[in-house]
């Protein structure tokens, strides 16, 4: 039988055995516990990073995103400049909050709160920029239109002013004459022995025109269709407004037009001994290079 002293011995040994193996639970659930801890803290710490870094980003991108639009307009540059300082405001109040919070979750929370009001913010800057850019356009279409009507009644009253100022001949009287040995001049109808056509007619008044020096052009046009004229003898060529054309006129003359009716008279004579040819000649009257009245005479 064992001795009392070996039984006790025994005892103290399974006490021993009792108590390593609860060190040693008690141990492993302390390394447990701290393994837990450091994991937790651990990504508390990434979700933070993570929050402050999306933050960060979409602070940075709603910047760069809003800037593209600035030049376009004074009012979209006004917007910008207000979105500009909202953001500022957002980038110190997150400088701030980074700085003081110690309490990471808080922290985390406050950090997801300010990136859904900043992408809260950059949406509703966005939509008021969307809204301008639209509105401009539609007043860039509208001025076009309006620049084209303007443009087009521009043109037309200047096309009416111009009209407006030409000058009109009427009351154009033609004389013909036979010239004598003495070198007098008789009135005669007879267009074997005529030698000058005479040509009389009243400018009528212009109060648009402007007053001036006025080239006055006769321009007359015998049967055959042929314009009668002598460039030896005072005849040339004008260029008619409106025309690249070249006309020959038989006699020119300046006067000076004061906006008041005017009578004018032009005449064209045959040199020598050559008459005028029977039939219906065709009178017209030009103001620099613009037909100002028309009549026909016909000799028999």
């Amino acid at each position: 039988m064992e001795t009392e002293d070996q039984n006790k011995k025994k005892r103290g040994g399974m006490i021993w055995i009792i108590l390593l193996i609860a060190s040693l639970l008690l141990n492993l659930y302390q390394w447990k516990s701290h393994t837990t801890i450091v994991n937790t803290m651990e990504q508390q710490v990434s979700n933070l990073a993570s929050a402050d870094d999306s933050v960060k980003q979409v602070l940075t991108s709603t910047r760069t995103e809003l800037e593209q639009y600035r030049g376009k307009s004074a009012q979209l540059d006004s917007l910008l400049d207000q979105a500009k300082r909202d953001l500022d405001e957002k980038e110190v109040k997150l400088k701030n909050l980074t700085g003081k919070e110690r309490n990471m979750e808080k922290l985390n929370a406050e950090l997801k709160s300010q990136l859904k009001d900043l992408q809260g913010l950059r949406d509703e800057y966005l939509a008021k920029v969307d809204s301008l850019l639209t509105s401009n356009k539609q007043l860039t279409v509208d001025k076009q239109q309006l620049s084209g009507k303007v443009e087009t009644l521009s043109k037309n009253l200047e096309t009416t002013v111009n009209k407006a100022s030409l000058l009109q001949a009427e009351y154009i009287k033609v004389t013909t004459y036979k010239r004598s040995g003495n070198g007098k001049y008789k009135e005669n109808p007879n267009a074997k022995r005529i030698h000058k056509m005479q040509v009389c007619f009243d400018l009528l008044e212009n109060k648009i025109t402007k007053p001036g020096d006025k080239n006055i052009y006769l321009k007359i046009t015998e049967p055959g269709g042929k314009p009668l004229g002598d460039r030896s003898k005072g005849s040339g060529d004008m260029k008619m407004v409106g025309s690249d054309e070249m006309v020959m006129y038989a006699s020119t003359t300046t006067i000076n037009y004061a906006n008041a009716k005017q009578n004018v008279c032009l005449s064209w004579e045959e040199q020598k001994d050559k008459m005028f040819t029977p039939g219906k000649y065709l009178i017209e009257i030009y103001v620099d290079g613009s037909l100002a009245g028309a009549s026909s005479h016909t000799m028999k």
